[in-house]
């Protein structure tokens, strides 16, 4: 009989390299007022699924995109 593969950890794969460089997903967000599961960056007010976690997706005048790049 096959033995079951452990996945702990598995649904964090974004946070191990090389994906902690690809993927921007710590912005403050908000949520969309009247509209479920959908979210935005609270500086730019850019869709998340918009800016899809890299962080040049978000205005060249957003602070938050500014301020990692300081």
């Amino acid at each position: 009989m096959a033995e079951a593969k452990d996945s702990a950890g598995s649904n964090e794969f974004y946070r191990q390299a090389p994906y902690t460089e690809a993927f921007d997903i710590e912005y403050p967000q908000e949520p969309v007022e009247g509209k479920m599961n959908t979210y935005r960056c609270k500086s730019c007010k850019l869709i998340t699924t918009e800016i899809n976690g890299r962080l040049e997706n978000h205005k060249a005048d957003c602070e938050y995109r500014l301020q990692r790049k300081a």
